[in-house]
């Protein structure tokens, strides 16, 4: 994903906001994120591309869901389905007879042989 100078904007304000907050300093900052001081600053100016890992992590760190405060993940999560396909396996101590559906539930009805 490529992130805007605008998300970055939000992103810096996030930062200037949440470290007065959580009195937190870059030093502290960037030893949270394994980065050096240089690596940090080139980040949040816009010299350095910013990641979805970085985004993530700060954020993280921040205590802020970046779906909140990124305008493009902000129009990202609007835009995405609220729904969510899942796929659920289990398996039995035994011989499968029959399975059916009921409603929301799957009824599996096997044999289980006693040594």
């Amino acid at each position: 994903m490529d992130f805007t100078q605008e998300d970055r904007e939000a992103l810096n304000q996030v930062w200037m906001s949440q470290k007065a907050k959580m009195r937190l300093t870059q030093m502290e900052m960037v030893k949270r994120l394994g980065l050096s001081q240089l690596e940090f600053s080139k980040l949040l100016r816009g010299v350095t591309p910013l990641s979805m890992t970085f985004v993530s992590e700060f954020c993280e760190q921040l205590h802020v869901d970046p779906r909140k405060v990124i305008p493009s993940l902000v129009q990202n999560n609007l835009a995405t389905p609220k729904e969510v396909h899942l796929t659920s396996k289990m398996s039995v101590d035994g011989e499968i007879q029959r399975a059916y559906i009921e409603g929301n539930s799957v009824i599996v009805e096997y044999v289980h042989r006693a040594p």
